[in-house]
C-alpha cells in the first residue's frame, strides 16, 4: 500500500521497486507486484492496513502458497524483499 503524498513510499520506489533487480526477482519468484494506493482514505484500504497491525503506508505484505503473510520494513531494501520472496516461493 502506498500514497501519492508517502515519502517513504517513493524512497521505495526509486531504491527497490522501480529497478530492474526487482523485476527480474519477480520473474525468479512468478510473484505478482500488486500496489494499492491510498492517497485518499479507503475504508478497504484502511481495513487491510489494521488487519496488519500497520498504522498507515508504506505497507508491504508477501504472500505464497502455504506460507502466513510476511510484512516486510518500512523502507525497503533489495537483499530483504529478496529474501521474503525467496523464502515465500518455497
Amino acid at each position: 500500500m502506498t500514497a501519492d503524498w508517502c515519502v517513504s513510499c517513493k524512497a521505495n520506489e526509486r531504491a527497490v521497486l522501480s529497478r530492474p533487480e526487482f523485476k527480474d526477482l519477480l520473474k525468479r519468484t512468478n510473484a505478482v507486484y500488486m500496489r494499492g494506493a491510498y492517497t485518499h482514505v479507503d475504508p478497504q484500504i484502511t481495513s487491510f492496513l489494521e488487519e496488519h497491525k500497520a498504522v498507515g503506508v508504506p505497507l508491504y505484505v508477501v504472500y505464497g502458497p502455504g506460507a502466513p503473510p510476511t510484512v516486510l520494513p518500512t523502507l525497503l531494501t533489495q537483499a530483504e524483499v529478496e529474501e521474503a520472496l525467496l523464502r515465500t516461493a518455497r
